[in-house]
Order: C-alpha cells, then sequence, then structure tokens
C-alpha cells in the first residue's frame, strides 16, 4: 500500500531539477498516487455516515496543489466510474463532504451525470452529495430525476424538501 499522499509529498513528489519529464506524465504520476491512497484509504477504514474519513483530506490536499480544474476532473472521473461503482460511490461521498468543492455548475453537473448512472450505490451517493451541498441548482435536477428504487426516491423528496428555501 502506498502511505497517504499529502500537498507537502505531491509538492515533493517532482523530479529533479533539471529533469526531462513532461508535466503530463508527472500528473499521471500524481494521479496515480492519488487513486492509490484513496483505495488504501478505503481498505484500511469503512467510510460511515458522520464520521470523519482520511480519504476526505487526500481529495482536499490533491485539490490544493496543482491544476485546480484538472484534478476536479479526475475526481469526476472516479466518481462517476462504472466499473468500480464501490469506489466511484465512496468518493462520491467524499466529496459531498467538501462544502466549496468546484463551483455550483460543477457539482450540478456531477449530480446530474452521477444519477443517471445504473449502479444503485452511485445514484445514493449522489443523493448524499446533493444533500451536503444544498445547492439551489441541484432542487432542479433531483426533481427532473425519476429513479427505479423506491427508497431513492423517498431520500431524493426528503433532501428536495431540506434544500428548497422556504
Amino acid at each position: 500500500c502506498a502511505p497517504p499522499i499529502t500537498a507537502t509529498a505531491m509538492r515533493g513528489s517532482g523530479p529533479p531539477a533539471g529533469s526531462m519529464i513532461r508535466p503530463r506524465d508527472r500528473d499521471a504520476n500524481i494521479k496515480a498516487r492519488v487513486v492509490r491512497s484513496l483505495y488504501a484509504a478505503f481498505e484500511n477504514e469503512p467510510l460511515e455516515d458522520g464520521m470523519e474519513h482520511p480519504a476526505v483530506g487526500i481529495i482536499a490536499d490533491a485539490l490544493g496543489s496543482g491544476d485546480k480544474q484538472a484534478r476536479l476532473e479526475w475526481l469526476r472521473e472516479f466518481a462517476l466510474d462504472a466499473r468500480q461503482p464501490v469506489f466511484a460511490a465512496s468518493i462520491l461521498r467524499c466529496l459531498g463532504r467538501l462544502p466549496e468543492l468546484g463551483t455550483e455548475e460543477w457539482r450540478v453537473g456531477l449530480v446530474r451525470t452521477a444519477l443517471t448512472m445504473k449502479n444503485v450505490q452511485i445514484r445514493d451517493a449522489a443523493v448524499q452529495a446533493a444533500e451536503h451541498w444544498a445547492d439551489h441548482g441541484l432542487i432542479e435536477v433531483l426533481n427532473d430525476h425519476s429513479d427505479t428504487e423506491p427508497w431513492i426516491s423517498d431520500y431524493i423528496d426528503m433532501v428536495i424538501s431540506d434544500i428548497t428555501p422556504s
């Protein structure tokens, strides 16, 4: 297992001075380290509602250095990976715990896309993220979604009620 990645570790993970490594290769290496660190964090500690989790810190550290827009795209990719639904759902749940993540437009787009996924865990995690972010733009997305699982539909109704201004 790789050690947890931190912003400090990422800054120090670059090539030696004068090296000819391309920035794209360096970003790919950092992305791989972030993924390994996230997998290790989820393997070592379950992600539970209301409990802090190291993965949230890994994500925050990754966003704190380098090209923030590129890092947001990595996170979007991880959170929508239908081939790894448990990992994707875990990422979505962690993203929801970061209130100022990206822009409202980015958050709305992520939730909208996640709600179209076949995997129920990913859709549930998308609703959880929407509940935490409570963006007004999410109300329309949630209202427009019709889920095949009655319990998710009930959860969506509750979230809409909670985040709709009085």
